[in-house]
């Protein structure tokens, strides 16, 4: 691998397509993530691959794969823009007035919530500082607690992440899902009086993938097993279409119960509530913007009252994390869910 002497512009350009490869595991995925044409992101890594005098990844019809070489770029890289974040988050503090940009993530299936008061937030934190330019993306849960641990989020909103435990988390709302198959589902037709949980736990049941805390051993066993949507609108299509049940929230659910598109399988003893957080990661701990939207966040959260709040179901949700009516977080790291509330 040759050496390198000087990092100019485009180096950060190329080695920030490389990351997104690497971590999309695709050139399809990365392709959409960074808005570039297959030719255009080729030629990218190909430069990349020619600058460090060294071939970084397989790609082709056999997959992709990673090499030693890549794997030792892909760390350095990270490392890299987490250095020049914490530079720029430093350069920031020093005159908090002056522009900046604040980079903020947020969960899909999230802001349409009527709880979900992030508008009112950016609102009031504008007014406290003009100048700053917001950078927002919605993205799936596991990639959002993911950029946010390795610093390339200042915040991220969305549910708690076990797998991150060095992640700070403050309490905005309760989200609700109830279990819901749709008019094509043989579910569907059955009675309400008739309709046995023991029927609702044996139906295929469409899992949310990376973000399945709720009941995993549904997805281990091979008669419930059914497909995965990765993210609320794909998991729904997947439930629209008959061929699976699984949990909606209840926001997106209502209109589709409405209009005889969905229906929820008994509400009244399957359901879960989960506690939809505001995340950062350490790095926060030294940016005082970050902090700042962090409060106005739970500031404009805390003004709706015990609305924000849910009564919990009779067994832990989520990734094992129970949220006292104080806002205070208890984690049960050990937990494991019985399928049905009551049940």
């Amino acid at each position: 691998m040759s050496s390198i002497s000087q990092i100019y512009d485009i180096d950060l350009k190329l080695l920030r397509c490389f990351c997104t490869i690497v971590e999309e595991q695709s050139f399809t995925a990365a392709q959409a993530a960074l808005n570039l044409s297959q030719s255009t992101l080729s030629e990218n890594l190909k430069s990349l691959e020619i600058r460090l005098g060294t071939r970084l990844c397989r790609r082709g019809p056999k997959g992709f794969k990673l090499f030693r070489e890549g794997e030792v770029v892909y760390k350095a890289a990270k490392e890299l823009f987490a250095s020049v974040e914490a530079f720029k988050q430093k350069a920031a503090n020093i005159n908090q007035n002056a522009g900046y940009e604040l980079s903020i993530g947020i969960q899909d299936g999230i802001v349409e919530n009527p709880c979900a008061r992030i508008h009112d937030a950016i609102h009031r934190f504008s007014d406290y500082y003009p100048n700053i330019r917001f950078r927002m993306e919605v993205m799936l849960g596991f990639q959002l607690a993911g950029r946010v641990a390795d610093g390339m989020l200042h915040v991220g909103i969305g549910l708690v992440n076990e797998h991150y435990a060095q992640l700070s988390y403050e309490h905005l709302f309760d989200e609700q899902g109830f279990m819901c198959c749709g008019h094509r589902h043989p579910l569907f037709a059955v009675p309400e009086e008739e309709l046995t949980l023991a029927e609702i736990e044996s139906a295929a049941y469409c899992n949310r993938g990376h973000l399945e805390y709720y009941h995993p051993e549904r997805t281990r066993r091979s008669d419930t097993c059914g497909d995965v949507g990765l993210g609320i609108q794909s998991q729904l299509a997947l439930i629209l279409s008959g061929r699976n049940i699984g949990y909606v929230l209840d926001h997106t659910a209502q209109p589709l119960i409405a209009s005889g598109a969905l229906r929820a399988l008994r509400p009244d003893r399957v359901r879960i509530v989960n506690p939809i957080t505001a995340m950062t990661g350490p790095a926060a701990a030294d940016f005082k913007l970050a902090r700042q939207f962090v409060d106005c966040l739970v500031d404009v959260h805390m003004e709706l009252g015990q609305s924000r709040l849910l009564p919990r179901p009779d067994y832990v949700t989520s990734c094992g994390t129970v949220v006292d009516r104080d806002g205070v977080f208890s984690v049960l790291s050990n937990a494991r869910s019985p399928v049905f509330a009551g049940a």
